[in-house]
Parts: C-alpha cells; structure tokens; sequence
C-alpha cells in the first residue's frame, strides 16, 4: 500500500475492530495498551481517542443529518453526557453534537443508547462520509424553493454502515440547500448541491465540486450542469465512485477529492458522471448567484405556518451544558411540538412554537442562559475544539475565544456582522479561512519561551463572491490578539468606503502585502489606571468615563511599561524548621495531578509527583543521560524520560523499561500546605568512576523555516533550518531536536542529532535516513520543500561534546546513519580550530551509502589531527578501502591508546552495546563512553 495508513485499513477494515472495543470496554483497557491502529478504527463507529483529556478518554460525534433532533434524543444525549462524560455538548460546524470525556467501558453503552433514540455515531470520523447537512431551518421556511430534509436522509442512506463506502481516500462533507441564497458554507465542502428556480418554474441543484479548508483550502468547482431532486442520490453515488477508484491513496495531503478534481479537471468529473449515470444531465451555463451574506439563525423566524415560529439560539462558540440541553428538550416538548434543529453555525433552535407561546419559550430559555438576543460577539465567533481535547490543535481556542470576547466587549467595539473564527491548528475545522477574521492555532517564540499564538488572516468570506482569506500577520501571541483585532477593525470602520464590506476593504489592501511576523513589542498601546477602581483601559487615550465605576476620564493615569498596580500585601508566615530530617521542598499547591515538578533540596534535583492522594520524590536526573525526569509524560503512576523514553515508576524509581536502571526514591511528607522530603540517609556519595550528571539544559520549542534539502544519498536528506534569530538554542556538538509532524491521527515526534556545528548558530541542519515504514520521515521526504517550516524542539540531550570538559583523544565510531553527530563534532573541531586529536571510523554498506563522504575526506586533508576511516560491508569491485562490517579490531588498529581516549558511539543499540563492552574490558573508563539511544535497550552488564 501507498501509506501506513491505507496499509491497516488494508489488514482489517473500521467495521471490524467491534469485537475488539467491546473486549477493551469489559477489560476496562488504558489507552495506552490499545493497537494505535485500533484507535484509529474506533472513529468509523464515531469514538475518537483524547489523549490529552488525561488519563485518556473517548469522544462521542453524533450524526445529526439535516440538523433534525428530537426533544428524546436531545434528553439522552443530555443524559450520556451527565453519567458518562464531562457534562458538557458541543455543537460542531457541521451541525453535528459531540459528548467529550467518555471512558473505554462507556463506549458500547452510549452506542446502544443512542442507537434506542433513532441515532448513530457512526462514520463520522476517518476516511468517511460526515455528517450531511441542509439549511438548519429547511421545511420551516416560506420562502424555501425545496425542502432538502429527505434528501439529507438519503443521501446517508446511501453511504452508512456500507463497506464500500467507508473506505474512501480521505474524508468526504456533503450538503445541500433549498432555498435561494447560499451562504459560504456551501462554497467549501466536497459536494454541494444548491437550489435553483428556472424559467418554467422547475426546482433544479447546481452542483459544486471540491471545495476544502484545512492544509490546502480551496473553493469548489461549479459543475455546469442542473440536477433534479431525483438525481440527487444517483449523482451523489457516482461521484463517491469516482472519488473511490481515482482518488490518490498516495499521499495524504493529497488525497482530498478536490487533488482530483484539480487532476481530472471539471470536464473528467463531467465525463465520468455522462459514462455512469443511466442519463444524461440538463447542461447549465449559469452558476450559483454568489452569497451576499451570512446565514442569519439566531432570533425569531416566522414559518410557513404563520402562527408558527422557529426560536434560534445564541449557543457561545457553540458549547452547552448538559442541563441546557435537558432544559432545551422539556422547552421544545412543552412551548413547540418537541423538535429541534442543529445549525452549522454551532446554534440550535426550537422550532413549531406557536405565536402565543413566544414570550414563555424565550423565557425558559433565558432561565437556561441561553437568548434569542445574542450580541455581536456571541453572534459572529466560531471556535473548534481545540487542544483542551483534540489530539492534533496547536492551541486552545474555545478557552482564548471566551477571554477574547470579554476583553473586546470591555473596550466597547462592535462586530457589525464581522466575523471571527478560531482554529487550533491548519485542519480549520473552525473554516477560519471563510471568515472575515480567521485566527489559525501555532506556537510562538517570545522573549520568555513558546507561547500558544495565531496567524490571522483577513478578507475571507464575502466580498462580491466568497473568498479564502489573505495572511496578514504571523505568529501573533494570545495576548497581543485584543489589540491587533480591533486596530483592524478600527481601521475598517475609520477608512472604508460606503458599501464596502469588511473583507472587501481589506482584500483590497491586502493585494500586494507581504504577511509579516509579530514581534515581542507589536500590538502594546499604553495602558491607563482608574485610580478610583483600580480598572486597566488599554489604548492610545483614556475613555471617556471607566466602564467599571463610572469615574470620569480624569481619574485615569498612564500605567508605564514595567509598573506594576499595587496591590495588598500579604505576609507569608515562614515554615518552621523541622527536627526528623525532613526539608521543606515545595508548596503543594505548585505541584499538578498531571505532571512532574523539579525542586532543589541542598543542592540536589529532584523530582515530586502526585500519585493519587500521595505525593512521591525520586532523583531528578535519568541514569542514561541526565534528563530532568519531572519534564517527562507522566500518566498512571509512571514517568517517561523526555529525551529516550525511558520510564520510572514514580513512587518506587524502579526503572520499568529498561530494567535495571532504577533512581533513588525518598520519604515525602505533606502538612499545612507544604511538601517536606527526607533525604540525608539516602543521598549517594561521588564517586570517580560515576560523576555527577551535566545538568540538563531545558529545550526550545521552535518552527523554522526549511531554507534548503540536501541529497546526501539516494535514502538519506539533510533538512537545513533558519535559526537566524536564534530561537532554538544550541550549545554543544552531538545533541538532537525532536520533530514534530501533525497528522490527522495526531501529532508524531521523533528525535533526530543535529549534524551541524552549534558554532553556526544561524542554521540547524537535521540529516536523516528514509525509514520506509517511519510517518515522520515519510511525511518529511514527501512533503518538505524550501520555503516550509519544521516544527522541533531542541537542542537537547546529555549525548553531546564539552570541549572544556572533554581534553582526552576522540574517537567517534558510527554505522550507518549515525554519523549525524560525529559531523556536528567534527565540524565544530574544524570551525572553532580546535587541535584535538579525533579519529573517525564509520561503517557502511556500499560506496553510494557513505554520507558526508567528499566532506570527511577533505577535513583529513585539510586537518592533521583529523583522521578518517571507512569499511563497507557490500563493497562492489571498485571498493579499494577496509572491507567487512566495523568492528573492534577496526578499533584497535586504528587506535593506539585505546584507554587514553574519549568514545563517541552512534548507531543501532545493538552495536552501541557490543562497542561499549569490548571498550570496558580493553579498561576504558565508562565516563568516557559515550552512546546516543533514540530508542530503549537493556543496559550492558560487564
């Protein structure tokens, strides 16, 4: 198969893994014992994994097709939300409800309560069909060319709980609409079908074909051709087929039916659909009238009925209580006739709710907190999940929206129709690319470290015709979004010409500016202090009264940069010394439930976490290399290192994989707030064969930007990074970065040394091997191209050279791939002049396979205390050097003084391990072996 992914569909299709998430749930499985392709299966029956909801939960997506919703399913889904999960239900932009925080156990029992109400979670995840849905008031409306409802429902006929269909390149969105104004929802899905009235007065669907946001957005294509409501599903059918015999399986990022669509062009799919519908389509020159505004879902809605009324409601960035929508369900029973609607605007409305009834509806509703009188903001802000729960979003976003919103609400700015949307990552399951102001998710580098960010772009949606949204600043801090927002909304409003929409004034300016990058001090008008109340007002001038006391505008004084307002002071008694040896550590409250903390208790690291009601202490450092272990994923008990993965139980320190390398733990006590260890008895004595660890630098989190890929060989790439500004700091040869990879299926991280000298700040080169099963690498060799950004964090590790410390002989051995960091020591020997006495002996296949070749001979040449060694295992007949694979007689030939000198081992474990035996028995001081393990290995016994 083409990918990891199609190659386990391949193995066993979504429909299968039942069995399995029943076993999981009566074993009450952890997630992370779950086959991670399981996991993934688990999304055709609509349960997605959470691995940041700690310890790992389960999210339910509910198919709502055409936003249709009883008042008994909204009450069970109310009621599964309140017994099994968080108690909380989004609604999602696609109008389906997703229920987060749900347990293995409680897996098969949501799918069988909601299967007893009339609804399915099922396919809607995965390479699958979403839900399909229509105008959220469809069938109410008066002036509604069709009603699309039972359409909807035949459509997902088609497709749910069919084999065929659930195994599609990628994802499919489907949705039509029956009236005569399309919102640019409609211009951004894979299939849209959209109403029409011809001359005779016949209702026929333009169609549009393509469209997407997410990495690569894109608006659909229009078919010209009309489809008759009988059509619907047949068309529907024949592009699903199309999408499924022609569809890349090659690339992920490439397999979206709109690549297709871009391949084939409007005339394939047209050609397609002519050889496999049993007729031919009425051709149609004219394309869909543009949308000329938003969908308007919130208030009051006369009905076809006249004394019938639809209820929209403001649902804030569209997530509810569950007392909410209990309460909704009893509302819709008692004032309507017990039916709702879901909107793709994350709403929900009451509908049927005669004239009569109008003021009591809007009353419970109100006793709810939810309104039919939604202000601006509540009116115009979409955010998607975000990394609260979602396991691929950069940020948060529903939490920064809701600060957001009050903060601008603060400063007194209207939105006027302006809309923002928020997504936590490039998916934009937000469509932030379709609104007005779109805020996409990154991290960002600033003065104090990574902090969660946004690119904002601006200009999308309506202007004349719908339209992806331009950059127009990158790398915007969470904090600075207040101040950027309404400088361009200002803007907007001081500048624009009569008429003009939001989008429009700014594609206009927009056209020919380059998007520029936010700095520490962008977006930093001054602040002003009510002296009164104590209120901050943040702009060029003071307001005019404060919007917290009323104090006039001369109570106000500027707040200068760095000042601080003053605030009451609190003694904090001190801790009295303690008799039993034990020694105050922390304070309990700065320790969390999910994750480690570092203190420094005479000196010493080390490591306090929280095990259930018990807070543990073990050694700071890891035996291997020195990682801080308090940085490292903690979850059930257990610590993993954060540079190799090693893990610790975190109440014993017994090492659990490897074994045999387990840390001290000590007494802990927890009085009055505070957390006391008790280390004296245990503290270990230096020795000189086992000195004390280097202390362990803490990394960076970076995106930079590929500035050029070496071909070093035929499987092997160097991916050379700007680190012109220095954001990711590194300080000595040998040392790795982690890199990241978004997927669909979540982030991937895997570790990689850097191979250039840390003498040249300016750049970061990662050079890596092809590993034909590995994501990261597959993503990366595919994919990245100069101009794109990698996403690490580095530099890192206790594998690395100190010239300082380290005066003695290098002798840096490495097979394969590993001589990455033999190249970031040999190049900084070079770079710096440094005269130490190094010999390089590296093992390789075949000539085509030595990788920095031409390089190393030439520093041999060019460096006199630069010696250079190679031996080929599958030499070929023109191969004049050392033959057979690296090996300890290779070492001691080469090296004279084998116990006079420094080893720097790279390499599979295997041969690291056998290296540093044969090193120890020659009388090599182990401190002067040094081995680099991305993956965990039983130590070696000598």
């Amino acid at each position: 198969m083409a990918n990891p992914i199609e190659t386990w569909k391949s193995q066993k299709h979504g429909f299968d893994v039942w069995p399995e998430i029943e076993h999981h749930a009566n074993e009450n499985t952890p997630m992370s014992k779950i086959d991670s392709a399981d996991l993934e299966r688990m999304k055709w029956y609509g349960f997605f994994y959470r691995k940041r909801d700690e310890p790992g939960r389960y999210m339910s997506r509910i198919r709502i097709t055409a936003g249709e919703m009883t008042a008994p399913q909204a009450r069970e889904i109310a009621y599964i939300a309140y017994e099994y999960g968080h108690g909380i239900i989004d609604v999602t932009t696609r109008a389906n409800v997703q229920v987060q925080g749900l347990d293995i156990g409680h897996v098969p029992k949501v799918r069988q309560r909601l299967e007893r109400v009339g609804l399915t979670s099922k396919q809607t995840g995965h390479d699958n069909i979403r839900n399909v849905f229509a105008h959220p008031f469809s069938g109410l409306m008066p002036d509604e060319l069709i009603d699309t409802r039972q359409l909807c429902h035949d459509v997902t006929d088609l497709f749910v709980d069919s084999r065929e269909y659930s195994d599609l390149p990628r994802k499919m969105n489907i949705c039509l609409n029956g009236t005569s104004s399309h919102s640019a929802h409609f211009w951004t899905q894979d299939i849209s079908f959209l109403a029409t009235q011809t001359d005779q007065g016949d209702v026929l669907f333009h169609v549009l074909v393509g469209g997407t946001q997410g990495q690569n957005p894109h608006l659909a294509w229009h078919l010209p051709v009309l489809v008759r409501p009988d059509q619907v599903v047949d068309v529907t059918r024949a592009i699903l087929d199309l999408f499924r015999e022609k569809g890349s399986r090659e690339k992920r990022n490439r397999a979206r039916f709109r690549f297709l669509v871009e391949q084939i062009g409007v005339g394939g799919v047209l050609q397609w659909l002519e050889d496999h519908l049993p007729y031919r389509l009425l051709p149609c020159v004219g394309e869909p009238v543009p949308a000329s505004s938003h969908d308007e879902l919130i208030g009051w809605f006369r009905q076809t009925d006249p004394d019938l009324w639809t209820m929209g409601l403001s649902v804030p960035l569209g997530r509810m209580t569950w007392k909410q929508l209990e309460g909704l369900a009893l509302l819709a029973k008692r004032w309507g006739n017990g039916e709702l609607r879901t909107t793709h605007e994350q709403g929900i409305a009451v509908i049927n709710i005669p004239t009569g009834f109008r003021d009591a509806a809007a009353t419970a509703a109100a006793a709810l907190g939810l309104s039919v009188q939604a202000d601006t903001f509540d009116h115009n802000t979409v955010a998607c999940t975000g990394n609260q729960f979602c396991n691929i979003a950069v940020t948060e976003t529903k939490g920064h929206m809701f600060q957001l919103i009050q903060k601008l609400r603060q400063r007194a700015l209207t939105l006027h129709g302006i809309r923002i949307h928020m997504s936590g990552c490039p998916s934009s399951c937000a469509q932030h690319f379709t609104a007005d102001i779109g805020l996409k998710g990154v991290r960002v580098r600033r003065l104090l470290g990574t902090r969660e960010g946004f690119d904002v772009f601006l200009g999308g949606g309506i202007a004349g015709q719908v339209h992806m949204a331009l950059p127009y600043r990158l790398g915007v801090d969470v904090d600075q979004l207040p101040n950027l927002i309404e400088e361009v909304i200002n803007d907007y409003y001081l500048h624009h010409q009569a008429g003009q929409t939001f989008s429009a004034y700014w594609r206009e300016k927009l056209q020919a500016r380059e998007a520029s990058k936010a700095e520490d001090d962008d977006y930093k008008p001054p602040v002003w202090l009510c002296e009164r109340c104590g209120h901050q007002h943040t702009g060029e001038d003071p307001p005019v009264f404060c919007p917290s006391c009323a104090a006039i505008r001369r109570n106000f004084a500027r707040l200068e940069e760095g000042a601080v307002p003053a605030e009451p002071q609190t003694e904090t008694p001190a801790v009295p010394a303690r008799t039993d040896g034990f020694v105050l550590a922390a304070k309990a409250d700065a320790l969390s439930d999910s994750a480690g903390l570092t203190v420094e208790v005479g000196g010493n690291e080390y490591a306090l976490f929280r095990v259930g009601e018990k807070v543990t202490c073990i050694d700071s450092a890891c035996p291997h290399e020195g990682a801080p272990l308090a940085d490292g994923e903690f979850k059930d008990g257990v610590v993993a290192c954060p540079w190799h993965n090693w893990t610790f139980d975190a109440c014993s320190g017994c090492s659990l994989d490897p074994p045999d390398n387990d840390v001290t733990s000590y007494e802990t006590l927890v009085e009055d707030g505070n957390i006391f260890i008790r280390t004296g008895k245990a503290a270990p004595a230096a020795t000189t064969t086992n000195p004390p660890r280097p202390a362990a630098a803490r990394p960076a989190l970076a995106t930079l930007t590929v500035t050029d890929v070496i071909q070093e060989t035929p499987d092997v790439r160097t991916f050379r990074l700007d680190n012109s500004a220095g954001t990711l700091p590194f300080d000595f040869p040998g040392k790795h970065a982690k890199v990241c990879v978004p997927t669909d299926e979540g982030e991937v991280w895997r570790s990689f040394t850097i191979s250039s000298p840390p003498c040249r700040p300016d750049r970061i080169d990662l050079t890596m091997k092809l590993n034909p099963a590995g994501v990261v690498t597959n993503h990366l060799f595919r994919n990245i191209q100069p101009g794109d950004t990698i996403t690490l964090k580095g530099a890192q590790g206790g594998y690395f050279f100190d010239p300082e410390k380290h005066s003695e002989p290098l002798v840096l051995i490495s097979a394969g791939s590993g001589v990455t960091p033999m190249m970031a020591i040999a190049r900084h020997l070079r770079e710096t002049g440094n005269p130490l006495p190094c010999t390089f002996l590296y093992g390789a296949r075949s000539p085509v396979d030595i990788i920095f070749r031409d390089e190393c001979e030439a520093l041999a040449r060019e460096m006199p205390s630069f010696r250079y060694f190679v031996t080929l295992s599958q030499p070929g007949d023109n191969w004049t050097g050392a033959v057979g694979r690296l090996s300890f007689d290779h070492i001691r030939e080469q090296v004279p003084d084998l116990a006079g000198c420094r080893y720097f081992l790279c390499g599979p474990n295997d041969f690291m391990d056998a290296m540093r035996a044969e090193l120890l028995n020659a009388g090599v001081l182990a401190d002067r072996i040094h081995t680099e393990q991305f993956h965990k290995t039983k130590p070696v016994t000598v």
